[in-house]
């Protein structure tokens, strides 16, 4: 069969190695696959933040490097309960790249979106280079002051949230205590609240597992809305600071 390149060939490879690894010659189970090779678009993206998001666990590594979490057994334990999980099948889109969360061991701000992407992301270039307006706006070191973690914890399109991923979620912040969970979307304000509605839950503090929480739009949703959702989520993050104690580093 001809190959329109060399990439493509490889990628065929991995999906008849899969055949081979689930005795399935004639791709009777195997999930259909799509691959997608693309060139990422060059964003101006602060090197602290994109070191964070760019080193995966493990790597790296001295005391002021990227830390996953809070400790070596905070790790494992975080690890071992997303692998034990399997209260719904998107632990089938589990790969090599997701984590369960990236950033300082001791954060002020807690970053929490709606889910983690199949790449291991919490953001997409875009968002990040967005999302990194906000941390300069505050005056935050990406890496000693912030962690990154998601609601849904395993790569899926999934919106119905399962108690296994609010019990590591739970467990991230008793590990963590930050100073302040901001909760990036609609499944963190639901988590936080009972209710996915965003606008009834911004401008006020709520509380989550003991840990002040502020809900407010992932940078997806200010992107699909700048003009009307701009103003509010930077109100948000005023209020976040204030709770954290660094409101008095914004001009």
């Amino acid at each position: 069969m001809e190959r329109d390149s060399a990439a493509e060939y490889f990628l065929s490879l991995l999906d008849d190695a899969a055949s081979v690894i689930l005795s399935d010659p004639l791709r009777q189970v195997v999930p259909v696959c799509s691959y997608t090779v693309r060139n990422e678009e060059e964003l101006h993206i602060d090197q602290s933040l994109k070191a964070i998001f760019d080193t995966r666990p493990g790597e790296g590594g001295g005391p002021d490097e990227r830390q996953t979490v809070s400790s070596p057994i905070g790790v494992v334990e975080l690890s071992e309960m997303l692998l034990d999980c399997h209260e719904c099948e998107s632990w089938l889109q589990r790969n090599g790249n997701t984590v369960v969360g990236q950033g300082s061991s001791k954060p002020l701000f807690l970053f929490v979106v709606d889910r983690i992407g199949q790449d291991g992301s919490f953001f997409s270039m875009q968002e990040m280079a967005f999302f990194d307006k906000w941390l300069k706006g505050l005056h935050l070191d990406a890496r000693r002051e912030c962690h990154y973690t998601s609601v849904i914890k395993c790569p899926s399109g999934a919106d119905f949230i399962f108690p296994g991923c609010e019990a590591i979620l739970a467990r991230q912040i008793d590990l963590l205590r930050p100073k302040v969970v901001v909760m990036l979307g609609s499944a963190g304000c639901f988590v936080t609240t009972g209710d996915g509605d965003i606008f009834k839950a911004r401008g006020k503090v709520h509380e989550y597992h003991g840990c002040p929480v502020v809900c407010s739009f992932s940078p997806t949703q200010v992107l699909a809305d700048y003009a009307a959702l701009r103003r509010p989520v930077w109100e948000d993050l005023k209020l976040a600071a204030k709770v954290a104690g660094t409101l008095d580093r914004i001009g």
